[in-house]
């Protein structure tokens, strides 16, 4: 059950780190939204590498596989992100059904800020069960 509420801190910490990265170059500094999302979770990533290895799991694993896996895990993820990203952005700013959610959660934040929360929360879904089930997965030791 530790192992489980470490994963989540660390899971809490990464994305509060891709978001407030997110935050300050799109919402803040304008920057374009799919470099500053790319940049939020390189930032995030590389927290979650170093605190899931060292903290939460303990590897022993070999780093260099560890480190492959990682990153095609994170790859993967982030398409997918990046596809639930376009998504929601689009139907936003196109689907005249949600033309009155757009405008309420407009008084708070970018429409195209609040997909990237909506892609973050995919994102971790799919990431978790990856980097659990895959990366560090403890390999047995070869004799």
């Amino acid at each position: 059950m530790i192992h489980f509420i470490k994963y989540n801190l660390i899971g809490v910490l990464n994305t509060l780190i891709t978001l407030a990265t997110v935050w300050v170059l799109h919402q803040w500094l304008d920057w374009n939204l799919e470099l500053s999302n790319l940049l939020g979770f390189v930032a995030g990533g590389c927290n979650s590498y170093l605190c899931n290895r060292i903290w939460n799991f303990k590897s022993r694993n070999q780093k260099r596989t560890e480190v492959v896996r990682f990153v095609l895990v994170f790859l993967l993820s982030y398409a997918v992100n990046l596809l639930v990203l376009e998504g929601t952005a689009y139907a936003l700013a196109h689907f005249q059904w949600l033309s009155g959610f757009t405008a309420w959660i407009s008084q708070f934040m970018k429409p195209t800020y609040f997909a990237n929360v909506v892609a973050n929360v995919v994102y971790v879904l799919v990431s978790f069960t990856l980097y659990k089930k895959w990366v560090f997965k403890a390999t047995p030791k070869q004799g």
